[in-house]
């Protein structure tokens, strides 16, 4: 009986600690736009990056199509052609797989937006 409960227990730890992942957020903003960006890297080197950019005005509607960019130590990605949410906010998820670069928990991510003939660029830090 205690041979089995240690087995049973031995594969309930090797499964959690499979499954362990590090999740780290970074935020910024401006006068006009807050942006916040969750990286959890998966033990699997799997990383997931959901970001999440919001105007801060309030005219949603006179915003218009944005433009935006995220630059990471990884690389990053943009964006072009979208337009903001009733709630005043653009989000978007990747994932990128074991074969690309990671983001650094101390990285200083920079993040430029365009929008009606307007451009501002602020840097999202590690909370």
């Amino acid at each position: 009986m205690f041979r089995k409960l240690s087995i049973l227990l031995g594969s309930v730890l090797i499964l959690l600690s499979a499954c362990s992942s590090n999740t780290f957020t970074f935020s910024g903003e401006t006068d006009n736009w807050s942006a916040e960006l969750e990286v959890t890297q998966h033990s699997n080197d799997f990383e997931d990056q959901d970001f999440k950019l919001q105007y801060k005005g309030q005219d949603v509607s006179s915003v218009g199509e944005i433009t935006f960019t995220v630059d990471t130590n990884a690389g990053g990605f943009s964006r072009s052609g979208d337009t903001l949410n009733e709630n005043g906010f653009i989000q978007t998820s990747k994932q990128a797989n074991p074969t690309n670069a990671k983001i650094i928990e101390n990285a200083e991510i920079e993040v430029t937006v365009e929008w009606n003939g307007s451009k501002e660029s602020f840097i999202l830090v590690n909370n």
